[in-house]
């Protein structure tokens, strides 16, 4: 059995390929080139990460802080 699979998606004109794990049912990443999600997808395969379980935190995005400079020129 596949632990990844490989979807492709058009959203706003733009098809992406989604790398999607079958186990956790979450999108592990994605790519404007289909070339790229296969070149992730035989990695994973391969015990390149999780065995097919990665764990959600993992896969959180973090959100750019704010200029920082610009606040103490407020003040």
């Amino acid at each position: 059995m596949e632990n990844y699979t490989i979807h492709s998606v058009t959203y706003d004109n733009t098809t992406y390929h989604c790398v999607y794990e079958k186990a956790t049912e979450q999108v592990i990443d994605f790519f404007y080139f289909e070339d790229d999600a296969v070149n992730l997808k035989m990695f994973l395969s391969n015990g390149g990460a999780f065995a097919g379980f990665t764990p959600t935190f993992v896969l959180r995005k973090v959100s750019v802080p704010e200029e920082i400079n610009s606040k103490f020129a407020d003040l």
